[in-house]
């Protein structure tokens, strides 16, 4: 992607060099005696490459989902635009491939509008570059919505915004507004064209004077759109948990129905140490089950993993011992 985010922007970007590795047919040896972990859910990432992806391919990714009990799948986005590859998206193609391979498999699926790639440099920018990128953004989306029959696939389970939040971005209230009123419009176009509308949010460890529960307050005020609460701790550490208590205080006083979103990586030290680079590799099974005990007390109504494939998939060291540990 150009103009990488700093690594406490996003707890999935730049995932696309693990993401591709080859490995899916590694695991139709493996022995099915045992009852893998069960989860409700994962992420898919695309990129360019899954255009590249046969029915087969996309058989055995929703196999090994159903497989770990997957009863949804969510689509992170159908393309980028503005990228260093071009605007690109998944075909009608492709979308009947995996769509036909989920209802196999007995997985709704939950569809990503298209990233922007701009959206880095309209949080990061003044308040101009921030009603700028909210208006194009939102005249792309009406379109793309109008034009698209995803809603008309079996599996279909609704909407996804593949712009996460954060607290540090929005600690002035006017910014704050700009987003609450451009989030209202981007639900109310995806849910005219059929289903609910969910939207990712994580806590940033970047010092800042907002706060992810006021933030979630605003949200909740002016929108109907489900939270889905990343753990964060492949990036920031188990005690991620910690600074997540008072959102899932907020979402329980208000009654608010969440997902939250268990990591299944751990973020490398790089050279540079800056936030600029990713590296990561699969975690630890034990991490992951104190990951899932939280998930499942947490008080979601549906656990998911970022996600089976890379971090259960690719021919690892570190991604075949959870993949050993997990039973798939």
């Amino acid at each position: 992607m150009t103009a990488t985010p700093p690594v406490s922007y996003s707890r999935r970007r730049l995932l696309q060099a693990a993401l591709l590795a080859p490995t899916l047919g590694a695991l139709a040896g493996l022995p099915g005696c045992s009852l893998p972990e069960q989860v409700d859910g994962t992420f898919l990432q695309p990129w360019l490459d899954h255009q590249n992806w046969t029915a087969a391919d996309w058989q055995r990714s929703m196999k090994l989902a159903q497989r770990a009990g997957c009863r949804q799948l969510v689509v992170q986005w159908s393309g980028i635009l503005g990228g260093p590859e071009g605007d690109w998206q998944l075909s009608d193609a492709s979308f009947a491939m995996l769509f036909n391979a989920a209802d196999h498999a007995g997985i709704n699926v939950r569809v990503g509008l298209p990233f922007e790639q701009r959206w880095w440099q309209a949080i990061g920018g003044d308040e101009t570059q921030l009603r700028s990128f909210f208006t194009d953004s939102l005249e792309r989306a009406r379109s793309w919505l109008a034009a698209s029959g995803l809603t008309r696939q079996r599996r279909f389970a609704g909407w996804y915004l593949p712009y996460e939040l954060e607290q540090y971005h929005w600690a002035e209230p006017a910014r704050l507004q700009l987003l609450v009123g451009w989030l209202r419009d981007l639900q109310q176009a995806a849910i005219a064209r059929g289903g609910d509308c969910a939207i990712s949010t994580y806590f940033s460890r970047l010092q800042t004077e907002g706060s992810l529960v006021g933030l979630w307050q605003q949200v909740l005020d002016g929108t109907t759109l489900r939270p889905m609460v990343q753990d964060g701790i492949g990036v920031a550490g188990q005690d991620n948990h910690l600074a997540l208590a008072p959102l899932l205080a907020l979402f329980k006083q208000r009654g608010v129905a969440f997902d939250a979103i268990v990591e299944l990586f751990r973020e490398l030290p790089t050279a540079g140490g800056d936030g600029t680079q990713f590296h990561g590799e699969s975690a630890d099974f034990a991490r992951v089950q104190q990951q899932l005990e939280w998930a499942r007390a947490s008080g979601a109504g549906n656990v998911l993993v970022y996600a089976l494939e890379p971090w259960l998939t690719q021919d690892t060291p570190q991604a075949q011992a959870l993949r050993r540990a997990w039973r798939l």
